[in-house]
């Protein structure tokens, strides 16, 4: 397992990167410009997984050539990956300066705006863009992505129509059309482009897949849960065929975290709250524990508080803080001793990075209020998280293990080393076992507060549940946290759940795995201990 490229590894740069790399004499790449030497022994650099020198020889590049097209898309892209957000923007203004009249560089930037945290600069560059020239479909679905995010649904659909006029066969915009006709309660139209999507035997798998889970939620809302079973394992075979490096890499981290938090003793915890007091102390706490456990619905509710700001699924500590605390020359994989060892000096200089990434993503100062991460993935780096910042505060969502793991695996999720769990309900099962077992463990070894807290609360009387958690906090009532749905209409987040924590409250997903019991039965003995331990 590479742990450094695990940290800071790029799918979103390495994806929607316009230049490929090339050796030898500079080349001019896809009406960008020249490439440069610097730029392409930045890229090789990038790929040797060493982060800080490529980021420093792009920025470098893109001084020395400031109308280089090529050299601040790069470098740009680069410091977002890296989460240097504010100097990543000021390359991509230059950019959109220079690019004011060219359509397919506003298109460009906006994607690149977007991978920033940035996506009212994304949005302008799309509507610029598309204003010039109708011939960038990809434009006009992302522009209709974003707009669906802020629920700004009968304008996204107008786009997604013009796209499919002028490229029919784009099979993504169809699917997204079919998402948006079932948002706007148009069902059978809706299920019609998903059924002729799945159908098709040589498309996108990824696209057939979405197609087939879309079917399966069609289904379950219906009372059809046998059906919706089989369109669901449809969508899973097709993910399952493209598993291998993910799986692979999963397994790598998933025994290295958990050795982690097995390995680290109550005395750790201790030594390294006593080692903290040397910091100056950040109101800083985190909201963790599995996917589908009902994160969202608290944080969002928490975020509308004036006196704390939460950050949603921000991936800045896995991939580039959690490997900054402990990497060395000597130290190529993260331990106990590693964290154990690191020194102070480091430590409070990733403190202060991640409180500026997580302001720089946020658009907006911290200031003096509780900085929340809401990542239900952070449960297996909360030794690191504590190491960290020890004076952190934690809340733990629960939910009913079999709602979970029913939950986990009835949907779609792009293939990562976590989504990777989620493609058959064993294995679903298996991964939440581990981690909430950890969590178990952890909780009585940890020198700092924390809070569970129930979904099923949650739904049947957020007030009170709330109210538990500002007071945990060490906050005051604010009746402004009961009215974050309407704060939703304008905000985006970043969940897989965006949609659904729009909606009222509903009871209807709690006991949910009684539909699928069959197919869930064989993994219940090994959800047992969840059940027990936490009350259901």
């Amino acid at each position: 397992m590479d742990w450094i490229a695990f940290g800071a590894s790029l799918s979103l740069y390495k994806s929607s990167m316009p230049i490929r790399p090339k050796r030898g004499r500079p080349v001019v790449i896809a009406g960008l410009g020249v490439d440069l030497p610097d730029l392409q022994r930045a890229r090789a650099l990038w790929q040797q997984n060493r982060f800080d020198e490529s980021v420093s020889l792009f920025e470098k590049t893109a001084r020395a050539h400031p109308q280089n097209l090529v050299a601040l898309v790069d470098a740009s892209r680069a410091l977002g990956a890296r989460f240097e957000i504010a100097r990543a923007e000021q390359l991509l203004d230059r950019l959109v300066k220079i690019g004011a009249n060219r359509p397919d560089l506003l298109h460009l930037a906006g994607q690149s705006y977007r991978m920033i945290f940035r996506p009212e600069k994304a949005m302008d560059c799309f509507r610029q863009a598309l204003a010039k020239t109708k011939a960038i479909p990809d434009a006009q679905l992302e522009l209709a992505v974003l707009y669906e995010r802020r629920h700004r649904v009968e304008e996204a659909l107008s786009l997604i129509e013009d796209c499919l006029r002028g490229a029919p066969d784009y099979l993504e915009a169809q699917l997204f059309k079919g998402r948006l006709l079932r948002r706007m309660k148009d069902q059978a139209a809706a299920e019609s482009i998903f059924r002729a999507l799945a159908s098709i035997e040589d498309g996108e798998p990824a696209v057939r897949a979405q197609a087939w889970a879309e079917l399966a939620q069609a289904h379950d809302r219906r009372g059809e849960y046998d059906d919706a079973m089989r369109s669901m394992l449809r969508c899973k075979a097709l993910m399952l065929a493209a598993e291998g490096p993910f799986k692979r890499e999963s397994d790598a981290v998933l025994n290295q975290l958990t050795a982690i938090c097995r390995g680290v003793t109550g005395g750790h915890f201790k030594k390294w709250a006593d080692e903290g007091r040397a910091f100056p102390r950040r109101r800083v706490a985190a909201l963790a524990s599995f996917p589908r456990s009902g994160t969202t619905l608290i944080e969002q509710a928490l975020d509308s508080h004036p006196d704390l700001v939460s950050s949603d699924e921000r991936e800045a500590f896995a991939r580039d803080i959690f490997p900054a605390m402990w990497l060395s020359a000597t130290t190529r994989a993260p331990s106990v001793e590693a964290l154990d060892s690191a020194p102070m000096q480091r430590l409070s200089a990733q403190r202060d990075r991640y409180l500026d990434y997580m302001a720089a993503a946020l658009q907006e100062a911290i200031g003096g209020r509780i900085h929340l991460d809401k990542n239900p993935t952070l449960t297996l780096l909360l030794p690191a998280f504590l190491r960290l910042f020890p004076e952190a505060s934690l809340l733990i969502a629960l939910r009913d293990p079999r709602d979970v793991v029913v939950s986990c695996f009835m949907q779609y999720l792009p293939l990562n080393t976590n989504s990777v769990c989620y493609l058959t309900l064993e294995r679903a099962a298996r991964r939440y076992a581990n981690d909430m077992a950890v969590w178990r463990d952890l909780r009585d070894k940890i020198s700092a507060a924390w809070l569970e807290l129930r979904y099923e609360n949650c739904v049947g009387n957020l007030e009170s549940e709330i109210r538990r958690c500002l007071e945990f906090l060490g906050l005051p009532w604010a009746p402004e946290v009961m009215n974050y749905r309407q704060r939703l209409k304008e905000k985006a987040v970043s969940s897989p759940t965006y949609e659904a924590v729009s909606q009222p409250l509903y009871t209807s997903a709690i006991g949910r795995w009684r539909h699928y019991q069959s197919y869930l039965e064989p993994c219940l003995e090994i959800l047992a201990p969840s059940i027990a331990a936490f009350g259901y």
